[in-house]
């Protein structure tokens, strides 16, 4: 099972290039090191901060338990606080609403994440109405959903259901749409409650390294 291991910060101002140097040359390396893989930075534009997203995945808790005992980690967490605010972290695992076999770096892709809280006694049919309506009708705008999560550790709300597309005109296309007013308007109406989203862009930061490590190999 894949799990994924979320990061939020703000970088303080001012030390976005000292931060952009330890991200690339210490914290990525670092996390690869001990075994949780880089997979995702995003920024956010739109919705609630902190705005800087850090993802990444292992697939069993007990290899991120592990990943987390170790002085590299450690230590990686206390010095990226000399370069971020508003550090907090998340452990999400599949809903098994949406196929997630594995969970490898997307490139140049944007992401509309919607979080909520299902209102109790209404799961049986939530999950009937995002299988038959809310996943489709998404995907026919545009929107790929490429994961339903739970947190399971970190703050809520509890689901998060996370929407790729390639650009964010992609993404403002959908929501102009009217038939995503009316999934959206059935889905805070009926199913959940503490409803948000938020619009995430590609830092490059985690992209790059794997690009230019790729290239690398062909030489």
């Amino acid at each position: 099972m894949i799990f994924l291991f979320n990061q939020h910060w703000d970088i303080i101002p001012g030390k976005e290039e000292e931060y952009t140097q330890y991200a690339i040359n210490h914290y990525i390396p670092t996390m690869k090191k001990i075994g949780i893989n880089p997979v995702g930075g995003y920024h956010v534009v739109v919705g609630q901060g902190p705005r800087v997203v850090s993802v990444g995945s292992v697939d069993s808790l007990q290899k991120l338990q592990k990943a987390m005992e170790t002085e590299e980690y450690e230590r990686m967490t206390a010095e990226i606080q000399r370069y971020v605010l508003n550090y907090c972290s998340r452990i999400l695992k599949p809903t098994g609403r949406v196929k997630t076999d594995k969970y490898t770096i997307q490139l140049r892709v944007w992401k509309f994440n919607q979080y909520f809280n299902i209102i109790p006694g209404k799961e049986d049919e939530y999950a009937n109405f995002v299988k038959n309506d809310h996943l489709p009708t998404m995907e026919k705008m545009g929107i790929k959903m490429t994961g339903g999560w739970h947190a399971v550790v970190g703050p809520g709300p509890l689901i998060v259901a996370e929407g790729t597309a390639t650009n964010i005109v992609d993404i403002a296309k959908a929501l102009d749409n009217d038939e995503y007013k009316r999934i959206t308007k059935i889905l805070t109406s009926t199913y959940v409650t503490d409803y948000s989203s938020r619009i995430l862009a590609p830092t490059g930061r985690i992209e790059l390294p794997y690009i230019l490590g790729k290239m690398m190999k062909g030489f």
